[in-house]
Order: structure tokens, then sequence, then C-alpha cells
């Protein structure tokens, strides 16, 4: 009776993660609508709210992984570990969050293992929540769900062989302030805390189809309230007044880094300056990135290693680097292979060996008409 009661609960759980009601979603290939985001919109928009539907229906088997790995490019490297014959069928929602973006994914199950890796070209920093729902291997009992965190900007693979997958995007600055981000790096949460994140994205997922745009207004709100209960709280004598000012601070800093990124003199005390704030303020307001110090060093390389990975950029190494304002080779190595585990020459190997690749799989995305989830994630930046 037991058993049987897991098994009824664990297939409830899955059908909450694909609703049935699929009448107003939109092709994957139909083009992006970006007036979904709420906060373009206005709170007022009465919109319901539509996913991009992805299918690899219709397309001839051989090329059905290629197209689904094409929709991830800029995201994620994928490749078969294990594939029984029928192609890749898959059925996948991107839903347009504003400040989230939610992929709801009906895979082909343990019978189709893939490996999943972060890409080596991106510069996205974003964090996400991965949920698998579904069995490993065909041998093995029903596996409940579970659920994990990553960024994007971090060395991360892992093997799936769900039926059912749930990934939701999230930028840094949703994070409450002081929020802990090694108390989640790579790791399950699969209780207390944990599975209250992954009841509220499944019930989410299950709800969109009969929201509003103007009811998802306290999204972000309710995804960050969540994610405290895994952080560090600031101190009690910052209050909440303290957190949202230096959140505004926070927004306001790091768009001025966007603009000025390639600027030879940026600093914190010229960013301090410019903003009208004290060094150790601004600090502050950085501090769950490492300082301000680190997060510019961060994004100079991110941008150094989409170069590298770009195939038509014949640019030398440390012509790259020079433009991102490190002038010593040795410390620029030093810092790559610090911050990414691999050192620059190994992503510029990746970069032009995968050229050829790269166009054949681009042309697939370009005949289909899919959308990028890649530039859906980019902004997120904003």
């Amino acid at each position: 009776m037991a058993k049987a009661a897991a098994g009824h609960a664990t297939r409830a759980m899955s059908r909450d993660i694909y609703p049935r009601d699929r009448k107003k979603a939109r092709r994957f290939s139909a083009p992006m609508n970006r007036t979904q985001k709420p906060e373009a919109a206005g709170v007022e928009s009465d919109a319901p709210v539509r996913p991009t539907e992805f299918t690899t229906a219709g397309l001839p088997l051989p090329t059905q992984f290629s197209a689904f790995r094409g929709a991830y490019r800029g995201v994620f490297d994928m490749h078969l570990e294990r594939v029984s014959a029928g192609g890749f069928p898959v059925r996948q929602d991107v839903w347009n969050l504003g400040r989230v973006i939610l992929v709801s994914a009906h895979l082909p199950g343990p019978q189709h293992v893939f490996g999943l890796c972060h890409s080596r070209s991106t510069t996205l920093d974003h964090w996400y929540a991965l949920v698998k729902c579904g069995d490993a291997s065909p041998e093995a009992p029903a596996e409940p769900i579970h659920l994990s965190f990553h960024c994007l900007a971090d060395p991360f693979q892992t093997e799936i062989g769900a039926s059912r997958l749930l990934v939701a995007f999230i930028p840094r600055d949703i994070f409450p302030f002081g929020f802990d981000f090694e108390a989640i790096r790579d790791r399950p949460l699969d209780s207390g805390a944990g599975l209250l994140l992954m009841d509220f994205l499944v019930i989410l997922n299950r709800r969109l189809p009969r929201l509003r745009l103007s009811e998802l207004a306290g999204l972000p709100s309710a995804v960050r309230g969540l994610l405290a209960l895994h952080g560090t709280s600031p101190p009690a004598h910052q209050g909440a007044a303290r957190n949202a000012i230096d959140v505004r601070l926070l927004e306001r800093a790091k768009r001025l880094i966007d603009r000025k990124i390639e600027a030879p003199d940026l600093s914190p005390g010229s960013l301090a300056e410019e903003l009208f704030v004290s060094r150790s303020r601004l600090y502050r307001a950085f501090e769950a990135f490492g300082g301000v110090s680190v997060y510019i060093r961060r994004q100079r390389l991110l941008r150094t290693r989409e170069a590298l990975a770009d195939a038509s950029d014949t640019r030398s190494i440390l012509r790259i680097a020079e433009q991102w304002g490190f002038a010593d080779a040795s410390v620029f190595s030093r810092a790559f292979r610090s911050e990414f585990g691999v050192s620059p020459s190994a992503v510029r190997r990746a970069g032009w060996m995968g050229g050829d690749h790269q166009r054949e799989r681009n042309a697939i995305v370009e005949r289909s008409q899919e959308a990028s989830l890649e530039q859906l994630l980019r902004q997120l930046r904003s």
C-alpha cells in the first residue's frame, strides 16, 4: 500500500509539472514575444501568460537531438550518452516571466540519457534551479523529485535521464542581500526549505496557463523570500530599509559597470565617485559578489571567455586580454584558470575546433526558426 501511494504521489507531481491545458501555447518556432515581460507591460496588463513551445515532433529522427541541443546554444552544451531507437522526442515550454525564465521540458526518459554541461562560451552568470523527475536507468525504481542549484558561469556537468525537467533561471540581483551562495552551489536541496522552493516551482508551472501578467508582479519577491531560507540573512541592525537602498544602489552600479567595462580606469573609487556614495557603502552593496573589484574582474573575464570561444575572432589571446584590462599575460592566465577551471588557450582551441559544428547547429536552428533561450537570459541582466 505504501509503495502504491508513493507511486501515485510521484505520478501526480509529474502531472503538476506538465499542465494539460496547452491550447494557448505558441509554437517555439514563432517569434519571441518581447512584450510578455511584466516590467515592460506594466502590472496593469491583463494579458494572459503564454509560453513559447518547442517540440522535435515532425523533424527527421536523426536530427531531433541536434535540434534540441541547438535550442540551448550559448547556455548548455549537450551530448548523447545512451539512446534507443525512435529519435529524441521532446516537448518543451519556455515561460518568460520577466525576472525569471522557467523552462518546462518533457523528455524521452531513461532510454535516452544525455550529458549536459555549461557552455564555455557564455558570458551569463545567472543561477538556475534544476528540478529532475524520473529514473536515471530503466532498472531503477521511480526517483523522487530532485532539486539542485548551479551558476552558469561556473564549470558544471551532469547526466540527465529524467522524463520531466524544470529549469528556473534566476538573475543574481533577485537573491537576498548578503546571500550565502556557497550554501547552494552545486548541492542537492532535498529537505526543509529546498522542498518548499521545489513545490513552489512545480505549482507555479502548473498554474501558469491560468495566470495573467498582472498577477506576476510579486513573483521576484516570492522567489527572493524562499531563497532567503537557504542563505545568510543580513544583520538585524541593517533593517529592511537599508536592504532596499543597497539593492537599488547595486542595480545602478551594475549598469554603470556594464557601460564602462572597457575603461582602463574603472575602479571602486571611480564608481563610488560617479555614484556619489562612499566606497564602504559601495562595497556593502557588492558584498555577496566578494566586493566591487571581484565583480568587475569577473565581468571582464566573462567577456574574454566569450571572445576566445568565438571562432571568427582571430586576435591573439594577449590582445583580447588587453582589451578587457589585463595587460600581464601570466596574471590573466592565472585569473582565467582560477575563475573557470580551464586555461585561455583551451577555450580558444575549443572555439576554433567547434566552429564547423557551431555553424551546423546554428543552421538547424535557423531552418526551424527557433527563438533563442540565450537571448532571453541576456535580458535578465537589465
